[in-house]
C-alpha cells in the first residue's frame, strides 16, 4: 500500500492531535488544543496519509541547546505517532527518514528528541545523551548540615514568577549542557497552570532566589490525621550553591509534607552531600533524557569546546547519509572540524557520537561495549577525556 508523506498545514492539526492522543492513550480537550497551538507550527510537521486519513505524524519545536562551551540551534522532534491499525508497514521509518533528510538538506547540525520508549530511535541514528532520574526524599528525616539562608527566598505568585524566572532560567541554561531555551510563548504555556496540567495535584507554587527557582505542586494526603502530603517539584533551576542551600532550606521546612519527589533533580546534584542523611535522597528510577542525532558532524563538533587539547580523526558510520571522516582539533578555547581523507583514529556510528556529544556518556564505556573502535586505545581514552563536560547534561524542558 502506498502511503504518501507530505508537509502538514493548519487544517490538518485537529486530525494530527486526534492521532497523537489515540497513540498515547488520551484525548485532548479543547483548551489543550488551543494552548498547544501557541507553541506548535503545524507546517513543521510531516504526515503520512491514506487517502484523506492521517495515519502517521512527526513534528518538531525549534530550540537552542547549550553544549559544552557553546550552543547549537536544533529541532526537538515531537508528536511521533503511527495509527495502531497501520503498524509494521514501514510508516515510522519513512517519516523519520523524510524528516532527517529534510533537516540535512537545510544544513541542520543535529536533531534531538525525548523518547516515550527506549528501543525506538537508536536505529535512526539517535543516541541517548543524558539521563534523568526520579528522586524521592523523606522530608521529615533529613535536614541541611549547614542551614541555608531561607530569607533569601521569596514565595511568588504564578504571575510574579512569569516576569522573573525566564532571566534566571537563561543564566542556569548558559552553564548547563543539554539545557533548552524557552520562548515567551513557551513560558506563557507553562504558567497557564490549567487543570489539565496538574495531574490531580494543586496549582503551582513558586520559590524564587536571585540565582534559582523551584516550582512545585502539592498532593494532599492527610494519612488518617497524620499529614504526609506529596511535594512534586515541577521546575528545578539552580545556578549557584547559595541558591541551592537557600531553596532546600525552605523546601525541607514545608509543613505537612511527607515526601518530596521529582524527575527534575540532576544526577550530579549535590543534595546528598549537604543533608545529614544521604540515604534519604533516594533514586527510584534512572532513564534516558535527551537523544541527539548528528547530521552535520563538522558543524556540531566545532560548536562545542573540549576539556583537553586534542587532534584526532573520527570516522562516523551513518547508514542513512553515508560514512565520513572528520579531522577534529580543539580544546577549552576553540575547536575546528573538517572532512578529511586521513586514516581514522576512532570509529563510531552516528548514535554513539550522539550519545557522547553533550559530555554525559563515556566514550570508553561504549568502546568496552564494542560500539567504538580504533587501533590505539590511547586515542580513544584521550577523546573520551576531551568530550567530558563539567556537569551532567540536563535538558530541563519536557517536549
Amino acid at each position: 500500500m502506498d502511503i504518501p508523506i507530505r508537509r502538514a498545514n493548519a487544517a490538518d492539526f485537529d486530525a494530527v492531535a486526534e492521532l497523537d492522543g489515540a497513540s498515547f492513550g488520551f484525548q485532548y480537550s479543547g483548551d489543550e488544543l488551543t494552548d498547544a497551538l501557541t507553541i506548535i507550527d503545524p507546517e513543521r510537521f510531516f504526515i503520512a496519509t491514506d487517502g484523506e486519513r492521517i495515519v502517521g505524524v512527526t513534528g518538531d519545536y525549534p530550540f537552542t541547546m547549550t553544549v559544552p562551551g557553546g550552543a547549537l540551534d536544533v529541532p526537538g522532534v515531537t508528536w511521533v505517532s503511527v495509527d495502531a491499525t497501520y503498524r509494521r508497514r514501514g510508516i515510522l521509518r519513512e517519516l523519520m527518514q523524510r524528516q532527517l533528510t529534510d533537516y540535512r538538506e537545510q544544513g541542520v547540525p543535529a536533531a534531538i528528541l525525548t523518547a516515550s520508549e527506549g528501543g525506538i530511535y537508536g536505529r535512526f541514528g539517535y543516541g541517548a545523551a543524558s539521563r534523568v532520574r526520579k528522586t524521592v526524599l523523606d522530608r521529615r528525616r533529613v535536614k541541611l548540615v549547614r542551614p541555608g539562608e531561607a530569607g533569601a527566598v521569596t514565595r511568588a505568585t504564578t504571575a510574579q514568577a512569569r516576569e522573573l524566572i525566564p532571566a534566571i532560567h537563561d543564566r542556569w541554561r548558559a552553564q548547563t549542557p543539554g539545557a533548552l531555551n524557552r520562548t515567551d510563548a513557551w513560558w506563557d504555556l507553562l504558567c497557564l497552570d490549567r487543570e489539565y496540567q496538574r495531574n490531580g495535584m494543586s496549582g503551582l507554587f513558586f520559590l524564587l532566589h536571585d540565582d534559582g527557582f523551584v516550582s512545585y505542586r502539592i498532593k494532599s494526603d492527610w494519612g488518617d490525621g497524620d499529614p504526609r502530603h506529596l511535594c512534586w517539584i515541577v521546575d528545578y533551576v539552580i545556578a549557584s550553591p547559595e541558591a541551592h542551600s537557600a531553596l532546600w532550606q525552605v523546601l525541607l521546612g514545608l509543613d505537612l509534607v511527607g515526601t518530596i519527589e521529582s524527575f527534575r533533580i540532576p544526577i550530579d546534584d549535590p543534595l546528598p552531600l549537604v543533608v545529614n542523611d544521604a540515604r534519604q535522597v533516594q533514586t527510584k528510577h534512572v532513564g534516558d533524557g535527551v537523544w541527539v542525532r548528528p547530521l552535520d558532524v563538522p558543524a556540531m563538533l566545532s560548536a562545542r569546546r573540549y576539556a583537553i587539547e586534542l587532534d584526532t580523526v573520527i570516522e562516523v558510520v551513518d547508514d542513512l547519509f553515508g560514512d565520513g571522516r572528520y579531522w577534529l582539533r580543539g580544546g577549552p578555547d576553540a575547536a575546528t572540524c573538517t572532512p578529511t581523507d586521513r586514516a581514522a583514529d576512532v570509529v563510531l556510528d552516528a548514535a554513539a557520537l550522539g550519545s557522547v556529544y553533550l559530555g554525559g556518556s563515556r566514550l570508553e564505556a561504549l568502546a568496552r561495549a564494542g560500539a567504538v573502535g580504533g587501533d590505539d586505545p590511547r586515542r580513544i581514552a584521550r577523546l573520551d577525556r576531551a568530550l567530558l563536560a563539567d556537569r551532567e547534561p540536563v535538558h530541563g524542558t519536557a517536549f
